[in-house]
Parts: C-alpha cells; sequence; structure tokens
C-alpha cells in the first residue's frame, strides 16, 4: 500500500470496528470512496491484493447475495409430516 493517507484511515476505521463503533461493510465504502478520489491508491498495482487480505481480517464478503439468494434462504420449508398428522388426528376422531 502506497498511499500514507489510506494506512493511516484504515489503521484507524479498523480500530473503530474492532470497538464495534464502525460497522465491517461501512468501513470498506469509505475505504472505496477514497480509493475513487486518491490518484495514489488508482495507480497501486499491489492495492487489490492487500484490499482482499483487509477483507479477510475484518470478515467482509466480497460481493453481495442477490435478491435471488436472500429469498430462496427465507422460503419456508414444507414439512410433509404435518399433513400427515393432520390425516392421523382426523381419523382418531372418528
Amino acid at each position: 500500500m502506497q498511499c500514507k493517507r489510506l494506512q493511516s484511515l484504515i489503521r484507524d476505521w479498523y480500530q473503530e470496528v474492532r470497538s464495534y463503533t464502525l460497522a465491517p461493510l461501512k468501513m470498506m465504502e469509505l475505504v472505496e470512496k477514497h480509493i475513487k478520489a486518491c490518484k495514489i491508491c488508482q495507480e497501486d498495482q499491489d492495492l487489490s491484493l492487500e484490499l482482499d487480505q483487509l477483507r479477510e481480517l475484518i470478515r467482509v464478503p466480497h460481493s453481495f447475495p442477490s435478491i435471488e439468494e436472500i429469498s430462496s434462504e427465507l422460503e419456508e420449508p414444507e414439512y410433509t409430516y404435518e399433513k400427515e398428522e393432520i390425516e392421523e388426528i382426523e381419523e382418531e376422531e372418528y
């Protein structure tokens, strides 16, 4: 990492993440915002590798799940035993 400003910002933001005053995802958003505005960071060849290491350190996903993935996780599974139990109860009542 060649940009001294980014090094200083990451150090400060990381301390905030560790003290739970800054979300890891928000930290990475701030890092990306700095990179877009900084010529030194844009020319740094090794920066993407170092950012991957940082993501691993603070446990931020590289990509966000799609809406389909989220909705499939939220769907309730259909339980077949419930239907069988209802039928058995109805049979016992008669």
